[in-house]
C-alpha cells in the first residue's frame, strides 16, 4: 500500500546524513497541525505519551493505553490501527525546564504498509488553581520516517531530536531489508514539530545554542520574493571578544563547506553585511539556509571614529522554505 493510497483510507480522520542521501530532508509539512491537549484526568495529572492525541497526516489519533484503532473509513470494517512503538525518550525539547517525550508511532491498516512516524508528547502546565498546578499531555504532529523501516535509537539533547533508523535506498524494492543508516534531526518550536534539515546539523561547537523557534521570513525581511517559513536558532552571546573575525570567519567556513558539499548554492541575493554584521543566503529548490552575525560594540567611538571592539557576537541559523 503506497502512502497516497493510505491518506485516502485514512480520510479527513506519522541529519549529518547518516550512510546515505535520503530525499525528502526538509520540513515534514509547510503547515504542520495544530496540536491537539488531552483533558488532564486531575489538577496532578503528569506527562503520559500513551494517553494523548497526536496529529497524523492532518488528523488527530487518540492513543489510549498506547493504541488506538479508527475505521479505514467510514463504515469500514478493516481498521487503522496506531501504536506506540519502543520506550518514549524523555528530555526538555522547548526549553521550559520539564522533561517531555519523544516517540515513535507505528501505523498498520488496509495494506502491507507499515509506516513509523516521530512525534512529541509535551508536558505543559495549566498554571495552578484550588487543587494544585497541573500538567496536560500535548501531542504534537506527526513526522513520517517511512514505510517498513528498522528503528534504531532515538536521542533529544540542547533540545534536538535525534532519530537514528534504517532504510532502504530510494532504488531497493520494499522486500530488500532497510539497511541505509538515517539520522533525521526534529526541533519543537510554538508546539509544532519540524523536520529540520539534516545538512545545518550538528551545529557548529563552540557556541551555546538557544532552543529553536518557529520563524517566518517575509519580503521586505529578506531579499525574498514569498515568505519563507521555518525554524530560527540563536546563539547566545559571544561576550567581550576583541577580534570579530576569530568566531566569525569558522563559523562561516564550517557550513560554506558543509554546505556546498550537500549541494547546497549561495544566494547573493540575500548577502548583506557591515560593521560587525553578516548575512549570507543558501538555496536548494525552494528551501533556505540563512546564517547571520551580529555583533555590540562596547566602545562607541565617539565623534567621527569607528565603533570599536571589545563586542558581543550573536549568531543565528534560519532554515525554512518558500511558501
Amino acid at each position: 500500500m503506497n502512502k497516497n493510497n493510505k491518506k485516502l483510507y485514512i480520510g479527513a480522520g506519522l541529519i549529518v546524513i547518516a550512510c546515505a542521501i535520503v530525499g525528502g530532508y526538509f520540513f515534514g509539512t509547510s503547515h504542520p497541525a495544530t496540536p491537539v491537549a488531552v483533558a488532564p484526568q486531575s489538577a496532578s495529572s503528569t506527562l503520559d505519551p500513551s494517553n494523548a492525541t497526536y496529529i497524523i497526516d492532518g488528523a488527530p489519533v487518540t492513543l489510549i493505553d498506547g493504541r488506538s484503532e479508527q475505521a479505514a473509513a467510514p463504515g469500514s470494517a478493516e481498521k487503522i490501527t496506531t501504536q506506540l512503538f519502543g520506550a518514549p525518550v524523555l528530555g526538555d525539547v522547548n526549553g521550559d525546564g520539564v522533561n517531555d517525550a519523544a516517540v515513535i508511532l507505528v501505523q498498520t491498516g488496509t495494506g502491507s504498509g507499515t509506516f513509523y512516524y516521530a512525534a512529541v508528547a509535551l508536558a505543559t502546565s495549566t498554571g495552578s488553581n484550588s487543587s494544585g498546578a497541573g500538567t496536560v499531555t500535548v501531542g504534537t504532529n506527526a513526522i513520517l520516517l517511512g514505510d517498513r523501516i528498522a528503528p534504531d535509537t532515538t536521542q533529544i539533547a540542547n533540545s534536538i531530536i535525534t532519530v537514528n533508523y534504517a532504510d532502504r535506498k530510494p532504488t531497493d524494492p520494499m522486500s530488500t531489508p532497510p539497511s541505509v543508516g538515517v539520522s533525521k534531526y526534529l526541533v519543537v518550536a510554538g508546539a509544532v514539530l519540524y523536520d529540520t534539515p539534516s545538512d545545518i546539523h550538528p551545529l557548529p561547537s563552540g557556541i551555546t545554542w538557544n532552543t529553536a523557534q518557529a520563524a517566518t521570513v517575509l519580503p521586505g525581511d529578506e531579499n525574498v520574493s514569498a515568505p519563507l517559513v521555518g525554524i530560527k536558532i540563536v546563539s547566545q552571546p559571544i561576550t567581550n571578544i576583541t577580534d570579530l573575525a576569530t568566531p566569525s570567519t569558522p563559523f562561516e567556513n564550517y557550513y560554506k563547506a558543509k554546505l556546498a558539499a550537500a549541494g547546497w548554492t549561495v544566494d547573493n541575493a540575500l548577502a548583506a553585511g557591515g560593521p560587525g554584521a553578516d548575512i549570507v543566503g543558501y538555496k536548494k529548490g525552494n528551501n533556505y539556509i540563512i546564517l547571520e552575525y551580529t555583533s555590540v560594540f562596547k566602545n562607541n567611538g565617539g565623534g567621527n571614529s569607528p565603533e570599536t571592539c571589545p563586542c558581543d557576537l550573536t549568531f543565528s541559523i534560519f532554515a525554512g522554505t518558500e511558501e
